[in-house]
């Protein structure tokens, strides 16, 4: 033991600032260490809902992509069964514009499976007649036509018969 005393050496002041900037440094690198690990935290859940978003609209898409693909088998389906049909207005409208203006037909008789069509009518005389069926005979859509009965009408006109047989394409559905 000394009997003397001594002066307690004192500490220099920019160790007493490097000891307050040591403990300072501390408390921020812990503070940051509980931030980053809650913005971990976070990150980590916000992940796990966008996950489950995407696997909802997966789902969704799936659900979709199967009732698309139902709507495309039901107009697959119609569009089999359209196009297997034949198709009888073509019919009407080629006749409607091959028709002679003083010539009326009163009765139609269709039978597709042999493309024939027979019609009864009236024309105003024989020359109007003949001038139908050189129509008739013209058109690349009728194969054959064949004047099958005539007779005279009263007031001159001419009752008649016709059958035509048609090209199976008029019948197909555009």
């Amino acid at each position: 033991m000394e009997i003397i005393p001594k002066e307690v050496p004192k500490i220099p002041p920019w160790l007493d600032i490097l000891f307050y900037l040591s403990v300072g440094f501390l408390i921020f690198v812990f503070i940051s260490y509980f931030l980053v690990i809650q913005s971990i935290k976070a990150s980590q859940k916000n992940q796990e809902e966008i996950v489950a978003s995407l696997a909802s609209e997966v789902s969704k898409s799936s659900e979709l992509k199967k009732e698309i693909l139902t709507y495309q088998k039901k107009i697959n389906d119609f569009s089999s069964v359209i196009n297997g049909h034949p198709e009888t207005l073509s019919v009407f409208d080629f006749i409607e514009k091959q028709c002679h203006p003083r010539v009326w037909f009163n009765d139609f008789g269709l039978n597709i499976n042999e493309g024939k069509v027979i019609l009864s009518g009236t024309a105003k005389s024989f020359q109007d007649l003949g001038q139908q069926m050189l129509i008739f005979r013209d058109e690349k859509m009728i194969k054959s036509a064949s004047l099958d009965s005539v007779t005279m009408e009263k007031g001159g006109e001419v009752g008649f018969k016709v059958s035509l047989s048609f090209d199976p394409s008029i019948f197909i559905f555009k």
